[in-house]
């Protein structure tokens, strides 16, 4: 729900083709990190709750310990909410940033050079996700990490490209053939206009020999 939310604002939902995630893996190592600090943080604070008489112990690794949720919950949403958008407008990418900073980049298709993907890591082949790297004219790159199916989605870019490509040429053959008429309509006007003058120039040189 949210998800869509954000993304009526910047597209236009029904004209989505394709919609490129992160991994769910790349959740599950964060939420595994958050709990194994969590649990070492409570033993931590039970050990030295035996040796240390301090009154304000328990607010201060509670204090930590929430601060810390809060960021987990901060990165989940930052990871959760990035996208990579295929709809008939182009390309958008949106990128969450901390709290309240997000970017965003448009591209048209027809600007896309080349579409590289990447499997660096054992866990990468695991869980199967990897890197996707969508370069641009005059050098321009834009990442996107941790997605499912690289080499998927790489060819998916790559046929939205295509049907793209095919759609323009078409749309260009369209515009040819109707300037091609449009010239052999007025030529043919002329061609008719010059006939009937001279129809007409004939009869009155037969009129004027009477």
């Amino acid at each position: 729900m949210l998800r869509k939310q954000i993304m009526r604002k910047y597209v236009d939902v029904d004209t989505i083709f394709h919609i490129i995630w992160h991994n769910a893996s790349v959740f599950i190592i964060l939420t595994l990190r958050t709990l194994i600090f969590l649990l070492v943080l409570y033993v931590l604070f039970v050990v030295l709750d035996r040796y240390i008489i301090w009154p304000y112990l328990p607010w201060f690794f509670g204090i930590l310990g929430i601060g810390f949720f809060v960021k987990y919950i901060i990165d989940f949403l930052n990871i959760y909410l990035d996208w990579l958008i295929l709809s008939s407008g182009g390309i958008t990418m949106f990128m969450r940033e901390w709290l309240f900073d997000y970017k965003t980049d448009f591209f048209e298709r027809s600007k896309i050079e080349t579409v590289s993907h990447a499997q660096n890591s054992f866990w990468d082949k695991l869980f199967s996700k990897g890197d996707l790297v969508i370069k641009l004219e005059h050098g321009i790159e834009y990442p996107f990490d941790n997605i499912n199916a690289p080499q998927k989605q790489a060819d998916k870019i790559l046929k939205y490209k295509t049907q793209f490509g095919l759609s323009v040429s078409s749309d260009k053959s369209t515009t040819i053939n109707d300037e091609k008429m449009a010239i052999i309509a007025e030529a043919l006007s002329e061609v008719v206009k010059e006939y009937m003058d001279k129809k007409t120039s004939e009869k009155e040189d037969e009129y004027d020999d009477y």
